[in-house]
């Protein structure tokens, strides 16, 4: 095999090409144009630009909740800038009064069960993106953001 030549994502292109070519499928890079929910972007050697409705976008690109459960070993640090109100207990025997201002875990396990994660970072006009095209350049699937050293 030649030596491929280019930036590291256009010679991942070119290395799919070769190995794996077939012609009902096409690896392209592209720039987001227009950011959701009017997303459209331009593949690199086309000269239109492509709509939502020719569009298919990888969900990890997209704005989206995900279940998780979370699990912190060691240390867990807790804190908190909304205490409303302060705690007073009246110790017997008029001895005084103790109140509890804040508290700490130095050292605990802190384990949370059927969270929710929101992913916001969705794609912003500019970015460069690897798209695959199917049917004969009908349709393209968005599959990643690309990023070049």
């Amino acid at each position: 095999m030649e030596r491929i030549e280019g930036s590291g994502a256009s010679q991942l292109v070119q290395l799919i090409r070769a190995i794996g070519y077939n012609s009902e499928i096409t690896f392209e890079l592209a720039t987001v144009t227009s950011a959701p929910p009017q997303l459209k972007i331009k593949v690199d050697h086309m000269n239109v630009e492509l709509e939502k409705d020719d569009l298919i976008v990888a969900q990890s690109l997209t704005k989206h909740m995900r279940k998780v459960n979370l699990n912190v070993k060691k240390k867990a640090s807790i804190s908190s800038t909304s205490i409303d109100s302060l705690y007073t207990l009246t110790l017997p025997q008029g001895s005084g009064e103790w109140s509890l201002l804040s508290f700490g875990l130095n050292s605990a396990d802190f384990k949370v069960e059927e969270a929710e994660l929101e992913f916001t970072d969705e794609l912003k006009k500019d970015d460069r993106v690897i798209v695959v095209g199917m049917n004969e350049g009908q349709t393209y699937i968005i599959l990643d953001r690309v990023v070049m050293y």
